[in-house]
């Protein structure tokens, strides 16, 4: 998460994922249609959009350590998925919300919503965090929205901007505080070259 240089309030989905997740947060629906949204105007907003400048080479750099990697976003998979096409990272796996489209509909899913329970968020990228988890692996966080906290929590080396480095100074949780995505390269390859990311205490186990 964070890593797309994308203005969250200024996608033409964005109205509409509101009003649905608030309505299913009543209802505990999973999905919704709507006949209105303009898709045009969506691949349009899509066109104008990349990648933060350093997330390629930041991809090349976990590909080297062989780190898997994976977006976890409160965005709509539609936008992520295109974005990283276009830029020829593809194959890195996405998990978000998601928008169908139907015969003379526009469904929009939210597929991680209410899994563990709680509803603040319409994805639960802590869901994602304790999927993650591996044996004897330590788990790697990047954010920058206050939502994210969560996941950060559950992870063993967190690395956090914007509000979510706010959060992590307020209650405590540790994190190395960044700019960009050639922070978290740098930091990671010292780690990497003392052993410091080896020699990381786990989280596992804790909820």
């Amino acid at each position: 998460t964070g890593v797309l240089a994308v203005r969250e309030d200024d996608h033409p989905a964005n109205a509409l994922a509101e009003r649905a997740w608030r309505e299913w947060r009543e209802r505990g629906c999973s999905s919704a249609a709507f006949a209105s949204l303009d898709m045009d105007a969506v691949d349009d907003y899509i066109r104008t959009q990349s990648v933060e400048p350093y997330f390629p080479d930041f991809h090349d750099f976990i590909y080297e350590h062989k780190i898997l990697f994976g977006v976890v976003t409160q965005r709509m998979g539609r936008i992520v998925e295109t974005i990283l096409r276009r830029q020829g990272l593809e194959r890195i796996p996405v998990f978000a919300n998601q928008i169908d489209v139907e015969p003379f509909t526009i469904r929009l899913r939210f597929p991680y919503f209410n899994v563990m329970s709680c509803q603040d968020c319409p994805s639960c990228n802590l869901y994602h965090l304790k999927r993650f988890r591996r044996p004897g692996v330590p788990l790697i966080f990047v954010g920058e929205k206050g939502q994210d906290v969560c996941a950060a929590s559950a992870a063993d080396l967190v690395f956090a901007r914007g509000e979510l480095r706010r959060r992590c100074e307020e209650s405590g949780l540790a994190h190395h505080a960044i700019h960009n995505l050639r922070d978290v390269e740098r930091i990671l390859e010292g780690m990497i070259l003392t052993g410091e990311l080896e020699r990381l205490p786990r989280k596992e186990g804790v909820e």
